[in-house]
């Protein structure tokens, strides 16, 4: 593969889009602009939200499309600050290396892969079977595999989910997951109480899932945070953080709030210089809940203005909406207005 050409003509096509692809790509624009104002529209930096949103579709293709081309693997700077050798296959305690969706994300797992290994990507029900086929079937015949290398995906919704962890635990496997692969908190399915916990995010309270936390909590694991970016000249970095262990805590109750609290809180300092180059903007929306009305202030000077911080319109189909960027609610548009 040519990821050089590859990358041109994405840019190309990206920043040329038809009038059909516009449309199809307003909504998911639209919900972008509300959640980047609402989580960084109080910072002193102007936005520009169109330069910042197709900056973030290239940075969300190119994660794709470099698990592929082991040419960037191999050129990765990894940065480990945990105490532990990742040559050395055995460790005290179980192993849980948690992620985000930035940068190139994916590649850790190969790295960790090429270096002997045995990794459980433990992941949500709604992507399972698509990852399981894009990882074992085209990512991992690529790798460069050792006699103990292996990788296998979890459904965490599985009904036997648990007991097959235990079992890839007692043999060696150490544990992946993305911690900001959140399910929406507005799901009246989810048992919001028992599922999620508040942490503060560029001084916003949002609600994340903390059962890792417990997990590792029960599993007396350490957790080591993962994370990637990709510097001005797109060569990938990943990071590698100090284990956040249970012995961290003076009281271990403590563990499974606090650690997640940690994880983020590192994850947040990382995100500040490399904003576009994660994918959960566009659905930072299912974070918090949106049950909530932002009056409407009017300022009599430009009564007649159309008000472009508040609002933006979208096309679903042939109708078109005007979409409150404060409220998350849409209006349709009647052509006789």
């Amino acid at each position: 593969m040519d990821l050089k050409l590859a990358k041109k003509e994405f840019k190309r096509r990206i920043n040329n889009p038809t009038q059909e692809q516009i449309d199809r790509m307003s909504y998911q624009f639209a919900v972008f602009v509300a959640n980047v104002k609402r989580f960084l529209g109080n910072s002193h930096e102007a936005i520009n939200y169109k330069e910042f949103y197709l900056d973030l579709l290239y940075h969300k293709w190119l994660s794709g499309i470099e698990q592929y081309d082991i040419k960037t693997l191999r050129k990765s700077v990894i940065e480990n600050n945990s105490s532990l050798n990742f040559d050395n296959l055995t460790f005290n305690n179980p192993l849980i290396f948690a992620a985000f969706h930035l940068g190139s994300y994916r590649l850790f797992n190969s790295y960790l892969f090429e270096k002997g290994h045995k990794i459980v990507l433990i992941i949500d029900e709604s992507v399972f079977l698509e990852q399981q086929s894009e990882i074992l079937e085209n990512v991992k015949p690529l790798l460069k595999k050792k006699n103990t290398s292996d990788i296998v995906i979890l459904n965490i919704k599985s009904n036997s989910a648990i007991f097959q962890l235990k079992k890839y635990i007692e043999q060696g496997y150490v544990m992946s997951v993305y911690l900001d692969g959140n399910t929406s908190i507005n799901d009246e399915d989810n048992d919001f109480k028992k599922s999620y916990i508040p942490i503060n995010f560029f001084d916003k309270t949002v609600f994340v899932k903390n059962g890792i936390g417990k997990l590792a909590y029960l599993l007396k694991a350490d957790i080591i945070p993962v994370i990637s970016h990709r510097d001005d000249e797109e060569i990938n970095h990943i990071t590698f953080y100090k284990e956040i262990s249970l012995s961290d805590f003076e009281n271990k109750k403590d563990f499974p709030v606090k650690s997640i609290e940690l994880i983020y809180k590192i994850f947040q300092d990382k995100l500040k210089f490399y904003k576009p180059q994660w994918e959960s903007w566009l659905f930072l929306q299912v974070w918090f809940k949106r049950d909530f009305h932002i009056p409407y202030k009017i300022n009599n000077q430009i009564l007649f203005k159309f008000n472009h911080e508040r609002y933006i319109f979208f096309k679903k189909k042939e109708t078109f909406f005007l979409f409150d960027l404060f409220d998350y609610k849409s209006f349709p548009l009647e052509l006789n207005l």
